[in-house]
């Protein structure tokens, strides 16, 4: 509802006018806009902003849509490691953790993953400006958004700009920080943001007609996901797989599950369903981890790390959002784009190894 209300029109107008000509500030605001249009957890609308706000401009100068299409995924998924992002939600039912406990540690490694985002879009903005012959003009001027923009612009509240993002604050805040639970943040913040940007009851039900597609799933696979591991944990099948397994690593191996289950993320989150490793394979991780002592917490966050990887994966629904907009073949993006996605999933790796959000 706060992307309805536009709170982040001021922040693309203010990147289209940094922009100018410049392919290398363009790719690198490209990423900037993803990363925090992100923070809403859906990578579809997070797609149909970023490409409805740029596309023109990458056709208007040139550019190449691959740089658009990779920056914009590796930097979604980056930015949905976040206490209400799909990977951590999942991980967090999967192994029955709190999501603060969870997600705390993995701060630092995320704003490396930020970081390394930014640094591969400099990389792919300058050599679009070498490819280009360097020319950098003074303004973008004449160009549009292309047509597919779908935000209903009656829906735009300019006038309550600043009490949404104290709002959005008020919600984000005590969430990271652990102090409320975010159940409660989340139905609070949502009631508010309703009620003062729209208190017209006919819009309030429009609202809730629109976004809940996107809600009923992720309650649905919840409820889901809580009688699947009931049943691996209450008959014994996890606990017989997880004794199987710690039967077949030594002693002095035991604490590397935490990094061998980070390793295993590649992989598996690539070419399976995410829901099928969080739910089936993670449990088992977990219990084998746990009879070397190892804290549940530890085998989520491992289990997250490989997610800008993950955002390549033909798995993804949302990935094809992207290229159907863009009117892309999967196999262009893959070829192009999926070395970085993996580029940045070491560098969190490597971070959360570092600072001990993955235990060696």
């Amino acid at each position: 509802m706060l992307l309805d209300a536009g709170i982040f029109d001021p922040l693309i107008n203010l990147l289209r006018r940094i922009m100018k000509a410049d392919p290398l500030r363009i790719v690198v605001c490209t990423a900037v806009l993803t990363l925090l249009v992100a923070i809403d957890g859906d990578g579809s609308s997070t797609y149909i902003i970023v490409v409805s706000a740029l596309l023109g401009v990458y056709r208007k100068f040139g550019l190449r849509l691959e740089v658009l299409a990779t920056v914009a995924v590796m930097s979604a998924e980056t930015s949905t490691l976040l206490p209400w992002g799909g990977p951590v939600i999942k991980a967090a039912v999967s192994l029955d953790v709190d999501v603060s406990e969870l997600y705390f540690p993995l701060i630092v490694p995320q704003l490396a993953g930020v970081a390394a985002v930014i640094g591969f879009s400099y990389l792919l903005g300058r050599s679009e400006r070498k490819r280009l012959g360097g020319k950098v003009a003074t303004e973008i001027e004449g160009v549009e958004h292309d047509g597919l923009d779908t935000d209903d612009q009656s829906l735009k509240r300019p006038k309550l700009f600043w009490i949404n993002v104290v709002l959005a604050l008020a919600v984000m805040v005590p969430l990271v920080a652990g102090w409320v639970a975010p159940v409660f943040l989340f139905i609070t913040g949502a009631a508010v943001a309703l009620v003062l940007n729209y208190p017209n009851l006919a819009i309030q039900r429009d609202l809730l007609a629109r976004h809940a597609p996107n809600m009923i799933p992720v309650t649905s696979l919840i409820f889901a996901a809580g009688v699947f591991t009931g049943v691996l944990a209450q008959t014994g099948m996890a606990e017989s797989l997880a004794l199987s397994m710690t039967s077949l690593v030594p002693e002095s191996a035991g604490s590397f599950i935490p990094l061998a289950t980070a390793l295993l993320a590649f992989p598996l989150t690539f070419i399976i369903q995410q829901d099928t490793f969080y739910f089936a394979v993670l449990p088992v991780l977990s219990s084998a981890a746990a009879e070397f002592g190892i804290a549940p917490e530890a085998i989520a966050r491992a289990s997250v790390v490989a997610q800008p990887l993950h955002a390549f994966s033909p798995t993804v629904a949302a990935l094809f959002v992207l290229l159907g907009l863009m009117r892309m073949d999967y196999g262009v993006i893959f070829r192009y784009g999926a070395k970085y996605g993996f580029g940045v999933s070491v560098v969190i790796l490597l971070t959360a190894l570092a600072t001990g959000a993955v235990p060696l």
